[in-house]
């Protein structure tokens, strides 16, 4: 059993009163948010959404055909809705770059979906490398429910990855940890099926889980002395404990050799101890999330 030690204040512990309307969707402060995208993209030749809003399969690229060179390149226009923030009950619309550099698959790719990484020991349909991930930062002003919060910086998390591979069947688990930000432990695991309905259209999906330790839980649901007074909240300090479960899924069709459409959805509902966070069970919160996108991408190959 994860601990956790909740300690009252005189305040309210209601998340204070900021204008907005349930499971409406939120457009402002789009451009906040891709500035953030085009400092990262230079700094990592490209990776969008990612740990923010994690797409949910772990395949993609393969669907998309075999690879006819050592180089593939695919890149195009995406949206997604998704929530503000993990734990919040409302959403707002992005548009995201859909980008994947491989080399030979996966010995070395950098993705938007599974990071940046290396396959350095494979066989029998096993695979394991290292792995790069990000998370964006989380500020006060990101969508109600964070007043007085302060922000959590921007996260690289950086760890290993071991994934096997059947023609029916994707297994994939990651262990990472926060190199800056959170610099919590992060372990995530999941399990797609996978299915050809026809030569050029594929689907997958399957269950999600995350488990997260007490400094990953206190930087993101957490609220300390300060936090409370600025905020309302009481008092969390939240141990390690399993962060969320989920479903994902996803959908691709090859409209020609280079040509790629992809629709993608996620259920996703924290529990345990981020489940308890006040963040989470305030006016403002939810812990169950929803992520519902698409995107088109252009393969270039040599």
């Amino acid at each position: 059993m994860a601990s956790v030690s909740v300690v009252p204040v005189a305040a309210s512990a209601s998340a204070p009163a900021v204008p907005a309307v349930r499971a409406s969707v939120v457009t402002s402060g789009v451009a906040v948010k891709l500035r953030g995208f085009v400092a990262f993209l230079a700094a990592v030749i490209g990776l969008p959404l990612g740990a923010a809003v994690a797409q949910p399969s772990s395949i993609g690229s393969e669907a998309a055909g075999p690879p006819p060179k050592d180089w593939t390149f695919d890149v195009g226009p995406g949206v997604v809705t998704a929530p503000w923030f993990e734990g919040s009950a409302y959403y707002r619309v992005l548009p995201i770059p859909n980008l994947d550099l491989r080399y030979r698959r996966d010995k070395v790719f950098i993705s938007a979906r599974d990071g940046v990484g290396a396959t350095l020991l494979e066989g029998d349909g096993f695979k394991l490398g290292p792995i790069l991930r990000y998370r964006f930062a989380r500020n006060d002003w990101d969508g109600p429910g964070l007043y007085g919060m302060g922000g959590v910086p921007f996260t690289v998390e950086g760890g290993g990855f071991a994934r096997y591979d059947l023609p029916f069947l994707s297994a994939k688990v990651e262990v990472r940890r926060g190199l800056g930000g959170s610099n919590g432990l992060v372990f995530d695991a999941l399990l797609d099926g996978k299915l050809r309905l026809a030569d050029n259209f594929f689907l997958s999906g399957g269950p999600r889980l995350s488990v997260t330790d007490s400094t990953f839980n206190q930087a993101y649901f957490g609220v300390n002395y300060n936090q409370s007074q600025a905020s309302g909240y009481a008092q969390y300090y939240p141990g390690a404990g399993l962060r969320s479960v989920g479903l994902g899924t996803s959908a691709v069709w090859r409209i020609t050799d280079q040509l790629n459409a992809v629709a993608f959805g996620a259920w996703n509902r924290l529990t345990d101890v981020a489940a308890a966070s006040p963040i989470v069970t305030g006016p403002y919160g939810s812990p169950n999330s929803f992520v519902v996108g698409g995107a088109v991408s252009w393969r270039f190959s040599w």
